[in-house]
């Protein structure tokens, strides 16, 4: 994400509507983890990558930015966020990396390479309704609701706005061994609890996440934000770029593992991101950009220097009905093209808006943590 706003001439960006001129489209492999569609094979499957072969024997490798499948003896499970009630009577995710359980005290969550977090909560909870990745405990102060989203990486906590109140909203924390450690704004990074935030109606939230397992991981997805000067967002369900309000400016940073494509002869490449929001249904310009690689000591005031513009899209999902959210795609042969014949072992893609001063353009797409991880669908040949 660096610095400056867009270069004025971007002609060597692609505008991505369709598969690359002699490129077939993609068959359908289903979800991210998932078995693959009637008659294509798959060829070999990581955490974070599929290989599948088609019938006509194009091989195509996707590569996501988080794991989507988990090794289970000889079996591969997808990573699956759905909440469920177990027997004990504790919720958990159906399939997770991480040991996350919601007892009567909130969240907790053992990290699969030691230590662990839990939402510092001082009462029991009532049982909470669940929604897919979500958990809502209704009322815990009048006016309030408590809302625990399961990701990748742990969970996040926020307290909602859920009625008329008189009451102060909740202030969440965590707790990691004895340190507790307090709610930030996502959009300001300031103390919470204070003002509401355009994140729906949180009005105080707290992510727990696993610690990284180096200083340049990959794959790994991240946000920058100029008015987030010291958080680390790597464990954000959201990536988000632009303005909300026309002076705090957003860019996010996709790393990519490219060990199944580097070297190889690429046909084709496709980004597909999920557009969870954007602040109005009208069309706004964001773009894809080469960068230096990042990892969770990056922000704002230390990104690299982006590289050059690859690609651009105008599409914009999440407002409303008339522009609901859903998957993006944008086509970045050419990146993929030039990390694979550099040999590259990984490559970092910057997301920024076009214009990013305008509120309009405001962004958030599915990271890492979130359902819908983003996707590198590389077609080899």
């Amino acid at each position: 994400m660096r610095r400056g706003i867009v270069a004025a001439a971007l002609g060597a960006m692609l505008m991505m509507t369709a598969a690359p001129a002699g490129v077939a489209a993609a068959e359908p492999v289903g979800a991210a983890g998932s078995e693959p569609a009637p008659g294509i094979r798959v060829e070999g499957r990581t955490e974070v990558s599929d290989t599948v072969v088609a019938p006509d024997g194009v091989r195509r490798v996707t590569l996501y930015s988080g794991p989507v499948q988990l090794r289970r003896g000889t079996e591969w499970v997808p990573v699956d966020l759905t909440l469920r009630t177990d027997p004990d009577g504790l919720v958990r995710p159906a399939a997770a990396v991480h040991d996350l359980v919601l007892g009567p005290t909130g969240p907790s969550v053992r990290f699969a390479g030691g230590g662990s977090a839990a939402l510092d909560w001082p009462t029991p909870l009532p049982a909470p309704r669940l929604e897919g990745n979500r958990a809502v405990y209704t009322q815990v102060r009048p006016g309030y609701d408590l809302v625990v989203e399961a990701t990748r990486a742990g969970f996040v906590a926020s307290a909602h706005r859920a009625g008329p109140t008189t009451a102060p909203a909740p202030a969440l924390a965590l707790r990691r061994g004895a340190e507790a450690v307090p709610a930030v704004d996502p959009l300001s990074g300031a103390a919470l609890p204070g003002s509401p935030t355009q994140r729906e109606t949180a009005v105080s939230r707290v992510v727990a996440a696993a610690p990284p397992a180096g200083p340049a991981p990959a794959p790994f997805d991240t946000t920058v934000q100029t008015n987030m000067l010291n958080t680390d967002t790597s464990g954000d369900p959201d990536l988000r770029l632009g303005s909300y309000d026309g002076t705090a400016i957003a860019r996010s940073y996709l790393t990519w593992d490219l060990a199944q494509v580097t070297g190889q002869p690429i046909a084709g490449a496709t980004l597909r991101l999920h557009q969870d929001w954007s602040s109005s249904c009208r069309p706004a310009a964001w773009e894809v950009w080469s960068s230096p690689v990042v990892g969770p000591a990056t922000r704002w005031a230390n990104q690299p220097a982006a590289d050059r513009a690859w690609a651009t899209s105008t599409e914009t999902r999440g407002n409303n009905a008339s522009c609901a959210p859903g998957w993006t795609e944008v086509d970045v042969t050419e990146l993929v093209r030039s990390w694979a014949a550099a040999t590259a072992p990984n490559g970092t893609m910057q997301l920024r808006a076009g214009n990013e001063t305008d509120p309009l353009g405001w962004k958030r797409f599915g990271s890492a943590e979130s359902p819908n991880v983003p996707q590198l669908q590389v077609t080899l040949g």
